[in-house]
């Protein structure tokens, strides 16, 4: 089974001027970090760091001011040791700093898990945005949102391009007002968000799909995953499928949440041959909306695996697939019998056992039972009559 949700939201294209924290490479605290892990086990204090001080010819000065700010602002290392952040700074040198001057960014705002999102910034500089290109006022203070929560914010295109709304104590404190910042209406594009939900993940995945404008002059193509801080849990999403399922089940139909499937009779599959066939069925349940996942225009639960109700829906819904299956034709007890443990070992039918007189009557019961059939079952026990009729005869 797969849950899909979809729906459709606009890219807002933002120009805003300030101090922005946003992923570079510094290969002089990269350098230091590759020295500390490849030769000193991660160490920096003591004379593993005066050791690679002397080995970069660097002023103690120098040295101690970019090891508070190694620690400080990037977190590479405590206490003179490595950490995590700093051992992938060794392999990369990728850290978050602070980038002054104009920069572009594409904003989405969906309800929550997902709420105010940059899905991708670039610097006016890094492709050639004229200074005359100023686009409107914008009045929905996306921008105070954002510094006021903080978030990391990665970019679709490109995980390591992250960007921080934290500007430095200075322009904090110096700054009498909020940053001015330009919305270019004319660039915005819908694009389709999507939620996906299999019965074992922990949580789901989210997907965005469309192009983006307002780069390089050109549209980009934009198709991948985005990180949800806090998403659904397993618990919810199967919460949610239940809720969904509620309004389209019928008298015989119930929702199994432990196994994820639909036990189901044979009547309120028989106008969906398909189903009855392959055993699985699509839901189309229209738009949805839960607190724990937002609103969504689209909802869709794809392969639902079906079972049988109860035993007499398994005998029914058997013999409805061995007419579909096989010809009929004369067999054997042998041969039949073969054919119902056979249809025994189907997903459907999973806890219960066809025996061989239970489906013998219900064969010749079944809705889709051929003409003639009785007679096929029966012509055994009638040739064995008749004979002996001409025998007394």
């Amino acid at each position: 089974m797969k849950f899909n949700l979809k729906t459709t939201l606009p890219i807002h294209v933002l120009d805003v001027s300030m101090p922005i924290l946003r992923t570079s490479i510094r290969n002089d605290l990269r350098l230091i970090s590759k020295i500390a892990l490849t030769e000193h086990d991660g160490n920096l204090s003591g004379r593993n760091g005066e050791a690679i001080r002397e080995m970069l010819g660097m002023k103690s000065n120098s040295w101690n001011r970019i090891l508070e700010e190694g620690e400080k602002a990037h977190n590479l290392w405590e206490g003179g040791q490595l950490t995590n952040k700093g051992k992938a700074c060794a392999e990369d040198g990728f850290v978050m700093d602070h980038e002054d001057g104009p920069h572009r960014l594409w904003v989405i705002e969906a309800q929550e898990p997902i709420g105010l999102r940059i899905i991708h910034i670039e610097a006016w500089s890094d492709f050639e945005i004229s200074s005359g290109d100023l686009g409107i006022d914008h009045r929905n203070g996306f921008v105070q949102r954002l510094r006021k929560e903080g978030y990391v914010h990665s970019s679709i295109l490109n995980p390591k391009n992250r960007c921080r709304f934290k500007p430095p104590t200075w322009w904090v404190r110096w700054m009498k007002r909020e940053p001015a910042v330009q919305e270019h209406s004319e660039l915005s594009s819908p694009i389709h968000l999507t939620c996906s939900w299999k019965p074992g993940q922990s949580t789901p995945d989210f997907s965005l799909k469309g192009k983006i404008y307002g780069l390089k002059n050109q549209a980009v193509n934009i198709d991948g995953k985005i990180d949800i801080k806090h998403p659904p849990s397993k618990k919810q999403m199967q919460h949610l499928v239940s809720n969904a399922l509620s309004t389209r089940l019928t008298g015989g139909q119930t929702w199994d949440e432990n196994d994820n499937c639909l036990r189901t009779d044979i009547a309120s599959l028989a106008s969906n041959q398909e189903a009855i066939e392959r055993m699985k069925m699509d839901f189309e349940l229209g738009a949805i909306e839960d607190q724990s996942i937002g609103t969504w225009t689209s909802c869709t639960l794809q392969g639902i695996s079906l079972r049988a109700q109860n035993e007499i829906a398994a005998t029914e819904w058997a013999c409805s697939i061995f007419w579909n299956r096989y010809d009929a034709v004369h067999r054997t007890q042998a041969h039949t019998s073969a054919l119902i443990a056979e249809l025994s070992g189907e997903s459907a039918f999973e806890g219960f056992t066809l025996t061989f007189d239970a489906m013998m009557r219900g064969l010749l019961l079944a809705r889709n039972v051929p003409q003639g059939a009785r007679w096929l079952f029966d012509s055994a026990a009638d040739l064995n009559q008749s004979i002996g009729l001409e025998v007394r005869l």
